[in-house]
């Protein structure tokens, strides 16, 4: 009986003595692991961090391309709301049937910014419905920037703007604690932003004007500064959706404004310009019949039959392309190279971490001497391609009396002070031509935009411009070429502010296709229909 009683004595002990160190060992799992525990501790506040907004991305006046629209969540408790009043105003429908019978809290979206029932919060929509420029604001994919300024200043614009910190206490199962409610922290910080050269009011006149263009680009610069003040490029795609487009034929995540084409007989502005700097008179004469011979290979002129006798203006407002090979032939390979090589032609231009236009293709001075080369050159085809900010920084030297401005996109980050944006700094120059030559290219232009049956004439402004209808060898089903189509051109015609230039492919020609677009954003423009 003794040694049962004994048995039993030590049994207890032993299996006390094993409780305790599962207690212990238990004591120090939760010491070792209080942070993945902490939703069993019932006097541990559940914390959840939104994020309102991100780091602004501004305009050159400080007004914002993002964050321009706002979106609601409600933070609903089940146990307490008031279904009749919530189900009016809830806009993710799904969610709340999945949520509104449980006990646990959770958020939802809704189109009000105040609920009697419910704490609402207001989070900023980055990109909404009419987001401009997206090709310029690329996209983020998580927290992150996938491509455009999104990406090259990922680091500075993810660091929030503003956010809110909800923390309430909650049971073993997730359950708010009954008479504890939920407290709300908002933070800020004005120190994240860049501002942009893109101007909003004229980068909504150009996206306007461009709004029926299949594929295409135009580019809007202001010639006393340099600053890109509108790139569209169509197709677009949208930055809240990016993967609609990922499957397009079109391309729409190539930016077209940056990217290189056959360029055509905004070229001969060039060919004028080198010309002039030679010392070749613009009456410089030429008998147009019809065709030109280079060695072996003949080139036509548009115009059955020719346009007679020329001078350098007329040749420019006829867009006659025996004229300026001509007019190439008597200057040498070289000289014709450099000039184009210092107008920016052949030369990349980067604007931002991962932003940069391309070179495109000037033909070197060896293959300029070869005469075919140098014809086809002369009035911008050949091997010759560039991009539409390329044109447009030859249009704005020309229209700023010969200096050229270097092409801007970033002013800087915003004043950590106040939440707005800085200026541009100062601009760099450099001189492509002599007062003179801008001067009389300037009045070619002018010519030309004014000529009969010009599409381009603005009706609230004056400016001047130039076409091009560039062959691409490429055809359709129906054995038709492929065009693209240009314009280039500034305005006012005075005292010219912004230089613009307009492609779209597979047009007609650069004044019935772009002609228009042109006259559009110059009058939007210049009547502020966006500011």
């Amino acid at each position: 009986m003794l040694n049962t009683i004994k048995k039993r004595l030590i049994a207890s002990a032993a299996f006390s003595a094993l409780i305790g160190l599962v207690l212990l060992w238990r004591l120090m799992v939760i010491n070792l692991y209080r942070d993945e525990l902490s939703e069993f501790d019932m006097s541990a506040p559940r914390k959840v961090d939104i994020i309102s907004s991100y780091g602004e991305i501004y305009d050159r006046d400080g007004r914002q391309l993002v964050n321009r629209s706002e979106s609601y969540i409600a933070v609903i408790n089940p146990e307490t709301a008031d279904r009749d009043e919530l189900e009016k105003h809830i806009t993710d429908r799904e969610k709340y049937d999945n949520c509104i019978d449980g006990t646990a809290l959770f958020l939802c979206g809704v189109d009000v910014p105040k609920l009697e029932c419910a704490a609402v919060i207001p989070v900023a929509e980055r990109y909404g419905k009419d987001c401009l420029c997206a090709h310029i604001i690329g996209y983020t994919s998580g927290e992150a920037g996938v491509c455009g300024l999104e990406k090259a200043y990922d680091t500075l614009l993810r660091n929030p703007k503003s956010s809110v910190t909800l923390s309430y206490n909650v049971d073993a199962g997730g359950n708010l604690l009954e008479g504890d409610g939920v407290n709300m922290r908002w933070t800020s910080s004005y120190e994240t932003g860049i501002c942009t050269s893109i101007d909003y009011a004229v980068q909504r006149a150009a996206e306007e004007a461009m709004k029926d263009v299949s594929r295409g680009a135009a580019v809007v610069m202001d010639i006393k500064t340099g600053e890109l003040c509108a790139v569209v490029s169509k197709p677009s795609f949208d930055p809240s959706a990016p993967e609609k487009s990922l499957s397009s034929a079109d391309s729409p995540f190539i930016n077209r404004a940056f990217s290189a084409y056959s360029v055509g007989s905004v070229f001969k502005l060039v060919t004028a310009g080198a010309a002039l700097e030679y010392g070749i008179s613009e009456e410089y004469p030429y008998d147009c019949t019809g065709s030109i011979t280079v060695r072996q290979d003949e080139f036509g002129c548009h115009r059955f039959g020719g346009h007679g006798q020329l001078d350098m203006r007329n040749a420019m407002v006829e867009s006659c392309n025996p004229y300026f090979i001509s007019l190439a032939a008597e200057l040498p390979a070289e000289f014709l190279y450099n000039f184009a090589y210092n107008a920016g032609f052949g030369q990349k231009t980067v604007l931002a971490d991962g932003i940069e236009s391309a070179k495109g293709n000037l033909p070197n001075t060896g293959e300029l001497l070869v005469p075919e080369e140098r014809a086809n050159f002369s009035f911008g085809q050949g091997k010759l391609t560039a991009t539409p900010l390329q044109v447009t920084m030859l249009t704005a030297a020309i229209a700023n009396s010969g200096l050229c401005p270097e092409p801007v996109l970033i002013n800087g980050v915003t004043d950590k002070s106040a939440d707005r944006a800085v200026s541009a700094g100062v601009t760099d120059y450099r001189r492509l031509m002599k007062k003179s030559t801008a001067d009389k290219l300037k009045s070619f232009m002018v010519s030309t935009m004014y000529k009969e049956n010009s599409q381009a004439i603005p009706e609230f402004t004056t400016g001047g411009g130039k076409t091009s209808t560039a062959q691409t060898w490429l055809f359709d089903e129906k054995g038709n070429e492929k065009l693209n189509c240009w314009f280039t051109g500034f305005f006012p015609a005075d005292n010219p502010e912004y230089a613009v230039t307009v492609l779209i492919e597979e047009g007609i020609s650069g004044n019935v296709t772009c002609g228009p677009v042109f006259k559009e954003i110059a009058d939007s423009v210049r009547l502020g229909r966006y500011e």
